[in-house]
């Protein structure tokens, strides 16, 4: 039985609240509501993805935790796409580049996809998922052992 309907939010804690505003503000996440401090000071800033994902940045983070391939909690996020070369387009249009290399070839999954980093360096996966790409093979699977 599945529980959850969905992954509902990320929650990120940023060093400078404006760089990240302007930087997922590029991305299309427009800023939902803020909860203020005693302060009056943003302590936590709401975007949407869509309609059932937000994507919650806590402000005055000092020291980022050290990041690699072993290294134990969230590794990167990925944000799926339609058409990867439209959106990156559309991302140089407006100032944000690959972090790595964009590779023109697909990946073991059977997907496209390719990096960028947000102004902390958080890793964001851009992925163009394909028909027949193994996550949506499994899907299917999972649907068909519950009927």
């Amino acid at each position: 039985m599945d529980l959850f309907k969905h992954l509902g939010h990320i929650a990120l804690r940023v060093n400078d609240l404006d760089k990240s505003l302007a930087f997922y503000q590029k991305l299309g996440f427009r800023e939902m509501t803020r909860l203020l401090n005693d302060q009056g000071e943003a302590w936590i800033v709401y975007l949407r993805i869509n309609d059932d994902q937000y994507l919650e940045l806590f402000p005055k983070g000092v020291k980022r935790p050290e990041i690699g391939p072993d290294m134990i909690g969230i590794f990167h996020i990925c944000l799926t796409v339609e058409d990867i070369d439209k959106t990156f387009e559309e991302l140089a249009k407006v100032g944000i580049e690959p972090s790595k290399p964009r590779p023109t070839q697909i990946g073991i999954d059977g997907n496209r996809g390719a990096w960028i980093e947000d102004p902390d360096g958080t890793q964001i996966e851009v992925m163009e998922m394909a028909p027949d790409c193994i996550q949506l093979q499994a899907i299917k699977r999972l649907h068909a052992q519950s009927v």
